[in-house]
């Protein structure tokens, strides 16, 4: 038998208009309509609609089977024709579209708005995902959330820490919970609200580690999932405090207040490797500073919002690690900033490029844009459920599935042996 295939966009009147019919009717599905409205409206063949009529009015299985089979290329079609909120409800209608869903997942979400962090006052074990710019939700529902602090949100994770130091750690979309030490009382000592996390995953080991740090000390915590204990690495011949910490193209990147930049790596000596680099970097001890990165380039900003306006942003050139250079025009990029998650974002086909959007959750909830040179553009309120609420920070879609992952001769390899060791000699 030979088979001849046709290129998927070659399609006779028939299968165009059918294809544009079932796209429509997913979308409505997938955006709430009801399944009765779409069981009496179902697509019936030409010799067998009668027989399928019938067997559709005792079940919905054949036409739930239908659905099933459909070409992964109307699919994709589909699925870039929704906004996030919708994707969660596509990939869970069946086996099928939950493959194509993750099969594509990663290049589909690059595209996607970023969403706004919500804990609604008063709801115990929600959050709410909120997309200021076409003002809709997504409520996704958490095992457990009273009476936490929140340290960080991270690949997607919600980290947050309880009065008993101990950690819980929750994927908003996929809600897969993640386990890690209790925290030591000397870091408890520190006001929580200097507290940072973030996590990163072993290529080598299959493992997820945290990495914890003050913005008022001048060491940084590390620990795997499910470990006792944390290990301790201090910044020696220094007092400055560490400022940000940044997992990019396969490392950790440390930033200090006094605009130091390099990398960590516990198996080396020292364990802090700061790069001799000319820099341009100056603030003031009142002035914030951060690393954000893009799919290519590592940015640090220096801002400062509350008094005096200032912000500016400047590439780090993480591959020579031989100068920084300040930046002036993103193109079609923006840069979205909060406390606990930044990114660099494109913004082609749904927004202005070339601004700052900065999430003021700490101070008032909305959002305010800048230009490269700190100059206020406007503001948007963040609205939901009255105003009873508050932004937690940017929920960036395309980072929201996969933990950042670091190559296998870095950091955490060296901390895992040396943590195995310890625990078989206690």
């Amino acid at each position: 038998m030979h088979m001849v295939l046709r290129p998927a966009l070659e399609l006779g009147g028939l299968e165009k208009a059918f294809c544009n019919d079932i796209m429509v009717r997913v979308a409505e599905i997938v955006a709430g309509r009801s399944l009765g409205y779409f069981l009496r409206n179902a697509p019936l063949t030409a010799k067998k609609g009668r027989k399928r009529k019938k067997t559709n009015r005792r079940s919905g299985n054949g036409v739930w089977g239908a659905w099933d089979n459909l070409p992964n290329e109307l699919l994709v079609s589909v699925l870039q024709r929704l906004s996030i909120i919708d994707y969660i409800s596509f990939s869970g209608v069946c086996k099928s579209w939950r493959s194509a869903f993750i099969d594509f997942r990663k290049t589909l979400m690059k595209h996607q708005q970023p969403l706004v962090v919500v804990r609604p006052k008063y709801s115990k074990k929600s959050c709410v995902l909120y997309n200021m710019f076409d003002e809709r939700s997504y409520r996704t529902m958490l095992p457990d959330l009273p009476c936490k602090y929140l340290l960080g949100f991270s690949c997607g994770n919600l980290i947050t820490f309880d009065r008993n130091r101990r950690f819980w750690l929750v994927n908003l979309m996929t809600k897969h919970e993640l386990h890690f030490p209790i925290l030591p009382q000397y870091v408890v000592d520190i006001c929580y609200s200097y507290l940072c996390a973030l996590l990163f995953r072993s290529t080598r080991l299959s493992k997820t580690f945290m990495v914890l740090f003050s913005t008022k000390r001048n060491f940084l915590l590390l620990s795997e999932s499910g470990a006792s204990s944390w290990q301790k690495y201090i910044l020696s011949n220094t007092s400055a405090r560490i400022s940000d910490v940044k997992i990019f193209y396969g490392k950790i990147f440390v930033l200090t207040c006094d605009a130091l930049f390099g990398e960590f790596d516990p198996k080396a000596d020292p364990v802090f490797k700061f790069f001799n680099i000319s820099s341009p970097l100056q603030f003031r001890s009142n002035m914030s500073v951060k690393m954000v990165a893009s799919a290519d380039n590592l940015y640090a900003i220096v801002y400062q919002f509350t008094v005096d306006r200032y912000l500016s942003l400047f590439e780090i050139d993480h591959k020579k690690m031989d100068g920084v250079k300040q930046v002036h025009d993103l193109g079609a990029k923006s840069l979205f900033l909060s406390k606990f998650s930044s990114s660099v974002v494109d913004t082609t086909n749904w927004g202005a490029g070339n601004c700052v959007c900065v999430n003021h959750s700490e101070i008032v909830n909305r959002c305010s844009f800048f230009n490269l040179n700190g100059n206020l553009l406007g503001s948007l309120p963040v609205v939901w459920d009255n105003d009873h609420s508050k932004p937690y920070c940017w929920y960036f879609p395309s980072d929201g599935w996969d933990i950042s992952c670091v190559g296998e001769n870095s950091a955490y390899d060296h901390f895992y042996f040396r943590h195995q060791h310890f625990l078989l000699s206690l």
